[in-house]
């Protein structure tokens, strides 16, 4: 959690995911100071790849990877 400038075992010893749930909702109203100028500056992250299962099995309809 980077804007928080929380440790990794403070996260994981503290948050649960009705937090990161209102966290986000929270963000997507009134994002970071970091995401505002990185937006302002025109940087799009990169594409994050798809986590659908589905997806992935249609590359391969033949079931095999070659």
């Amino acid at each position: 959690m980077i804007e928080l400038q929380w440790t990794r075992d403070a996260v994981l010893d503290q948050v649960d995911m009705l937090f990161l749930e209102q966290l986000r909702r929270a963000w997507a109203d009134c994002p970071p100071a970091r995401r505002l100028l990185a937006a302002f500056l025109g940087y799009k992250p990169p594409a994050r790849p798809s986590s659908n299962y589905q997806e992935l099995l249609a590359m391969f309809p033949n079931g095999t990877i070659r």
